[in-house]
């Protein structure tokens, strides 16, 4: 078995603003480094084999003491970014509604396809998380070897089940986690919506001979 434990970003000073935030660099707030703390307190006890973020700070700013605490090594995936917001990153959704109204309406009108200008749509992040998580799991479970070649069959056998057991935490972003989800759950990008992910919120999805099972959903139980 896998377990996903799925962990969005603390909150920064663009989200608090209400700003799309893409691939550009935000800091954590103040109470993004609050956040921080407490999920750390909250993790603490699980055991965790391996610790992937995206490449952006915020992430890898949100798990990093959790992961000195573990004394885990931290791997960093470009393709676990959040969606791609090109020429309006960093842009409300209001003041792209009142400058570039054609633009807009394009984008309501288009929804998941919409492409941003210079950026990408929510079917290519899909796609593109998608891809990533699929190569996650295959290392994760790392079944190439040739079991009839083995002298000892049995011993083989129990480590590569061991290695079927293992724990995963994912430090990404709401539409990253989004993506995860729905691919697991759905293997379809149209439900994408569908789930609500907060910031330093910790969601969980088990994974057993290929079938998923979502055992939390944006849980912050632990920030209040």
């Amino acid at each position: 078995m896998i377990k996903l434990i799925l962990v969005r970003h603390a909150a920064t000073c663009a989200n608090e603003k209400g700003e799309l935030s893409g691939i550009s660099e935000c800091d954590l707030s103040e109470t993004g480094k609050n956040q921080v703390e407490k999920l750390t307190d909250y993790l603490k006890y699980q055991t965790v084999d391996k610790i992937y973020t995206s490449s952006s700070t915020r992430t890898k700013k949100t798990i990093d003491l959790f992961a000195g605490y573990k004394g885990i090594d931290i791997s960093i995936k470009k393709n676990l970014n959040e969606l791609d917001f090109g020429d309006f990153d960093g842009w409300k959704f209001k003041e792209i509604e009142e400058k570039f109204p054609v633009e807009y309406l394009k984008l309501i009108k288009e929804g998941n396809n919409y492409k941003f200008p210079n950026g990408e749509s929510l079917i290519e992040s899909y796609n593109r998380v998608s891809q990533e998580l699929d190569s996650i799991i295959k290392d994760t479970l790392n079944l190439d070897t040739n079991i009839s070649e083995l002298d000892n069959i049995s011993s083989e056998l129990e480590r590569v089940n061991s290695k079927k057991s293992k724990t995963i935490v994912i430090c990404s972003h709401a539409g990253t986690i989004r993506n995860i989800v729905a691919y697991l759950i759905s293997k379809d990008y149209k439900n994408h919506w569908n789930y609500k992910i907060d910031n330093a919120s910790v969601s969980v999805v088990e994974i057993e001979n290929g079938f998923s099972v979502l055992t939390m959903l944006n849980n912050t139980e632990f920030l209040k």
